[in-house]
């Protein structure tokens, strides 16, 4: 009776040794904490990426300490970070590669490269040489204001109203301009932040705490703006961008307002024959067809180009880098009110910018 040949084993790979890295949480009853947690090896189809900078959507993150009540909450948006591992059945992906992704504000992190997931937990983006962590961390959010002009569709000559100058607004003036839309008017309670609007690219600006911002916008269109972007969490600011749009304008909800708000149904919407939109992705396919193409990644991608060419500017927008050690005085300061603030990038190495 012959035996088989005995094939020699193959070599036994060592017990993986979780990755050690910080991560911030709001703990119950909405206390900000810099935990420790263990990150494992990649699995065959994720990557291992280390970070460099996270920013704080101020919006959404407002929203999700508000809601850690019961509970500990993670906040998460906008991930920039260097692609440390790479599971051996993931392509396209190599050590060194600088990816953008949506995770918690952690040090490190995995992601799941599979198209049959949705968006968020499985983007991982190529970062082009040329465009700085700290710019690149905006292009998460930048998507979703350039989401809003897609949507509302303002064109050449159109007049368009952005009620709140936040980070989401800034940047949707901006795009606003780039479609080519006139005039582009920022409203908010803060000088600063219309002063920064005029650099974003809007054409003129209005202290809602110093005129009626329904009138200025009236005056300035000619009757009211054919398109207004609600981008402010106050829901009480929605009749107010009703009654800024033009007879057949559109108001597109672009921000993160929590709770309700009552509207005059008759006066403010009926008559006018206006368009009421909202503005949320996370329903969108990945992959693009004939009839849509801008996916979340196709404009994430055109966002990076128009960095390249200069056409679209964020850097103006920070206010604070910092060290993720120092997030609970962010969040304080947040928490507190919009004054002396824009946008934070946190900082999870001590490097400058790779670009």
């Amino acid at each position: 009776m012959r035996h088989a040949a005995r094939q020699p084993s193959a070599p036994r790979r060592p017990p993986a040794i979780p990755t050690q890295t910080p991560q911030i949480a709001f703990q119950q009853g909405g206390a900000v904490a810099v935990e420790q947690i263990e990150v494992p090896d990649p699995a065959p189809n994720q990557i291992l990426v280390r970070a460099a900078r996270t920013l704080i959507s101020a919006g959404t993150e407002r929203n999700i300490r508000d809601s850690a009540v019961d509970a500990r909450r993670l906040p998460d948006y906008s991930w920039v970070g260097v692609v440390e591992q790479v599971g051996r059945g993931v392509r396209g992906y190599r050590a060194g590669d600088r990816v953008l992704t949506c995770l918690p504000h952690q040090g490190a992190g995995l992601i799941t490269i599979d198209p049959d997931l949705p968006d968020t937990p499985a983007y991982a983006g190529h970062i082009p040489d040329d465009v700085s962590d700290d710019d690149a961390s905006f292009v998460v959010l930048a998507d979703v204001s350039l989401h809003a002009v897609r949507r509302a569709r303002p064109g050449l000559g159109d007049s368009v109203a952005v009620f709140g100058q936040g980070a989401v607004g800034q940047m949707l003036a901006q795009f606003a301009r780039m479609a080519g839309a006139y005039p582009v008017i920022a409203v908010d309670l803060l000088d600063e932040r219309l002063d920064l609007a005029m650099t974003s690219g809007a054409t003129h600006a209005v202290n809602a705490q110093r005129q009626d911002p329904v009138d200025a916008v009236r005056s300035l269109t000619g009757g009211g703006a054919r398109v207004v972007f609600m981008v402010t969490r106050t829901p009480a600011v929605l009749p107010h961008c009703l009654r800024a749009a033009a007879p057949g304008g559109t108001v597109s909800m672009s921000g993160s307002p929590p709770g309700r708000v009552a509207i005059g149904l008759q006066e403010e919407l009926l008559r006018k024959e206006l368009t009421i939109i909202g503005t949320h992705q996370g329903l969108y396919p990945r992959q693009p067809y004939h009839f849509f193409q801008w996916t979340r990644e196709a404009n994430r991608r055109y966002i990076f180009e128009a960095m390249q060419r200069g056409e679209f500017q964020v850097s103006h927008l920070i206010s604070h880098r910092a060290s993720y050690a120092e997030a609970a005085e962010l969040y304080a300061m947040i928490q507190r009110g919009p004054q002396g603030w824009m946008s934070m990038v946190l900082r999870w190495n001590d490097e400058g910018d790779a670009a």
